[in-house]
């Protein structure tokens, strides 16, 4: 008789051992489109009891040992590392984009072509150095120049103050998420000490770390109580419960009151070496500030070279020694046309010898355009310029084309951890079935042997 009870205790357990597996089915089913979902398993053992029979032991069904959550740590690793330069190259391909339209060469509104329409213009005035619409195109043509200058110079600044506002959400966003994986520490130790290992809790905290690394270069360690830390340049941004913040300070001496990031509770710079954040700083602090530099060499070169032919030259009242451009110009910011130049047109000098039909001054400086007078000598005004918008447009393009090679790795490692990680409808459609299976056939059991105790009841 206790065996045929001992029958019924065993297939409890093993029913239940079967109901819990289908669970476990039906919860991967249900997340099957859940963002950062790990797909979970039901590991089946032999029952840690067993029947001492003559002959030997007979196991007691099975039990659930634990509900495992598929992870591939090797790949996880990977996708964060990829994810970081991803983050770093994307964010740097898309500003730079912005730069490059703000400069607009691609567009064809660009300073090259008002630079070739300004020479024209000393052209057709050398020919008819006394045409007073020519003197008015001219001067029109100049004061265009200028403007396009001031204007590349105020959006470039423009576009590096938005960089630096968003550093500032980039850092609250990097604050809350590094909250969060503490938060989750706490709940999750405390679970994996009460001998619960919660697996939706951890993919949520693996979802975080994942964006992450997005944002900046960090590292994780599994400190084996069921929290992780992480790390960002170096210094601790997440230790078990403790999250580290991140401020935001001036730049000592920065004219365009930029920001730097800085640890709250010691004051040392962060050092961000990818993601989002590294694109961001060198599109801030590098790419603009070398391309507003060359726009300001560049304006101080025509003015000052301009200036210098113009000053020998005549205005048709016979005046000299008047400047075409502002003398007091410093950069692309405040260049501008001469007062003189700006309220007459006839102060344009186009004489060499005073005589108001010699146009000789106005072809040097038509001719200005292949004189060598940037960089030390080796290169003109209108080469000098191409060089600046050749090298953004060489940059650009290179980061976009690492752009395009890094989403074809990180759409492959994605991938496969999709395959190691992710629910799979036909897998899941298939262990439903086997547990079903499992389930009724140890219902079968069941009947078999309560029809053995009736049997036996009734002698």
């Amino acid at each position: 008789m206790a065996g045929l009870f001992d029958a019924i205790s065993q297939a409890k357990r093993s029913l239940m051992a079967q109901q819990w597996a289908q669970m476990t089915t039906g919860h991967n089913i249900a997340n099957v489109n859940t963002v950062g979902y790990s797909r979970q398993r039901a590991e089946l053992a032999p029952a840690l009891q067993a029947l001492e029979v003559p002959g030997g032991l007979i196991g007691m069904g099975a039990d659930v040992e634990q509900i495992v959550r598929m992870r591939d740590r090797y790949i996880d690793r990977q996708v964060l590392a990829e994810r970081q330069n991803h983050g770093f190259l994307n964010f740097k391909s898309t500003t730079l984009g912005q730069v490059e339209t703000i400069l607009g060469e691609t567009s064809g509104y660009g300073l090259s072509g008002m630079l070739d329409e300004f020479w024209a213009c000393w052209s057709d005035l050398a020919n008819d150095p006394e045409n007073s619409a020519a003197r008015v195109a001219l001067q029109q043509k100049g004061m265009q120049l200028a403007q396009k200058l001031n204007t590349l110079d105020s959006d470039l600044a423009n576009q590096q103050r938005e960089l630096d506002m968003q550093l500032s959400g980039m850092v609250g966003q990097i604050n809350q998420l590094a909250g969060q994986i503490a938060s989750l520490n706490t709940s999750i130790s405390t679970l994996v000490g009460q001998g619960v290992v919660p697996n939706d809790l951890m993919d949520q905290r693996d979802l975080l770390v994942e964006q992450l690394s997005g944002l900046a270069n960090v590292t994780v360690q599994d400190e084996g109580d069921g929290t992780l830390s992480v790390w960002l340049g170096g210094q601790t941004l997440v230790y078990r419960d403790n999250a580290q913040q991140m401020n935001l300070e001036l730049i000592p001496g920065s004219a365009a009151d930029l920001h730097r990031i800085t640890w709250a509770h010691n004051g040392m710079e962060v050092e961000v070496q990818s993601g989002e954040m590294a694109g961001l700083l060198l599109v801030r602090d590098e790419a603009i500030p070398e391309l507003l530099a060359g726009l300001d060499q560049f304006a101080v070169g025509l003015a000052e070279n301009v200036n210098a032919l113009h000053l020998t030259g005549y205005a048709l009242s016979g005046a000299t020694g008047l400047n075409f451009f502002d003398p007091n110009t410093t950069g692309a910011g405040n260049i501008a046309l001469s007062a003189e130049v700006t309220a007459d047109e006839d102060n344009i000098a186009a004489s060499g010898d005073g005589s108001a039909g010699d146009g000789s001054i106005a072809l040097a400086l038509f001719d200005l355009q292949n004189q060598l007078v940037m960089d030390d000598g080796t290169a003109t005004l209108n080469q000098f310029y191409a060089a600046l918008a050749a090298d953004l447009g060489a940059l650009t393009q290179s980061a976009q084309n690492d752009l395009y090679e890094s989403d074809t790795a990180l759409q492959q490692l994605e991938n496969w951890k999709l395959s190691a990680e992710g629910v799979s409808l036909d897998e899941e459609m298939a262990n439903m079935v086997r547990y079903q299976q499992a389930y009724v056939a140890v219902s079968k059991f069941v009947g078999t042997v309560n029809e053995m105790l009736t049997t036996l009841l009734s002698i």
